[in-house]
């Protein structure tokens, strides 16, 4: 198996036409495993060119290639940016610029739409593909297990208004570790119909909704409208944090909550996520003033997993992380 890892700079969008490759004096591209020719043997349909959006996060693709099955990437970006990916497998991999050539060398010149094609030099390959504008996550600071069971901790004495106490809920994590992680045993994973930005704005749609969620009107239609699964079980249970600020005559006031960056997008395996960073300024009130403990501004990096319930996405839980 050999590690393949490519820096380029500049980039665009690439149509869904069958791409063709006309290149017959091309020079080698080093980005290719042993075994691999200068230019690729087959021609990409439509149906097996996806279009991604790459960011300065890292997204993963998993997919099953031959030496007559391959799968495209396009994407879409501004001059000036740099392409990075990454894949352990022992599969070939070109990009193709706007104008239909190979890359030579990782510099990217154009603008327009870019194509990164992959195949296996023999037999049928399984692989997890890492692309990203920016520099890789690796291993030591990307969760392989994009599970959100434990919300972000608090003071013990004081249940968040929000569901960032930590629940004691262990077991089920063991349970789904598997149904969030990418696999390289597995076959091509399955797509869900979400963007990153309807990710985006089903997250921002959660902290608009928080001031009248963990304060007075104390609403639990909101929260039925944007979660699901745990995320709603957690909050609107007779001893979660909407039920305790309720009974404690306290409430949250939100001066700023704002998303900063997105780290990272997946819309493939059981269920998508995206990682986020984000900044917020909070304070919790109670009969005694204002609780300076549970009070203050801090930025933090978070994952949130979605679930579609009767046709509409909405948030199925999420995770605090360190980085």
């Amino acid at each position: 198996m050999k590690k393949l890892i490519v820096y380029s700079t500049c980039l665009s969008l690439i149509g869904c036409q069958t791409i063709e490759n006309p290149l017959t004096n091309v020079s080698f591209n080093a980005i290719s495993s042993s075994g691999c020719a200068e230019k690729p043997m087959v021609s990409l349909s439509e149906k097996d060119v996806e279009t991604v959006a790459l960011n300065e996060g890292t997204i993963t693709k998993s997919g099953q290639v031959s030496a007559s099955k391959n799968i495209g990437y396009t994407f879409t970006a501004t001059t000036g940016q740099k392409l990075s990916y990454s894949t352990d497998a022992d599969v070939c991999l070109w990009v193709f610029t706007p104008d239909n050539e190979i890359l030579k060398g990782g510099e990217l010149s154009k603008n327009g739409k870019y194509v990164i094609q992959v195949a296996a030099p023999k037999g049928a390959k399984t692989f997890d593909l890492k692309m990203s504008l920016g520099v890789l996550e690796t291993a030591a600071n990307t969760p392989t297990v994009l599970t959100t069971n434990t919300p972000e901790a608090t003071p013990e004495n004081t249940p968040e208004a929000t569901p960032e106490r930590t629940s004691e809920r262990t077991s089920e994590r063991t349970s789904e570790n598997n149904n969030y992680q990418s696999s390289s045993e597995n076959n091509i994973q399955p797509e869900n119909d979400i963007s990153q930005e309807q990710a985006l704005e089903l997250i921002e749609k959660w902290y608009a909704a928080k001031p009248r969620i963990f304060a007075p009107p104390f609403d639990r239609d909101l929260v039925n409208q944007l979660t699901t699964g745990n995320l709603y079980t957690y909050t609107t249970k007779a001893d979660g944090p909407v039920a305790w600020l309720e009974e404690n005559d306290a409430y949250y006031k939100y001066n700023i909550s704002e998303v900063k960056q997105i780290i990272n997008f997946s819309n493939s395996g059981r269920r998508p996520y995206i990682k986020v960073r984000v900044f917020e300024e909070r304070y919790l009130y109670g009969r005694n003033g204002i609780d300076r403990g549970s009070s203050g501004s801090s930025t933090s990096n978070f994952i949130y997993i979605f679930e579609k319930e009767n046709g509409i996405w909405k948030i199925f839980d999420y995770k605090k992380v360190g980085r």
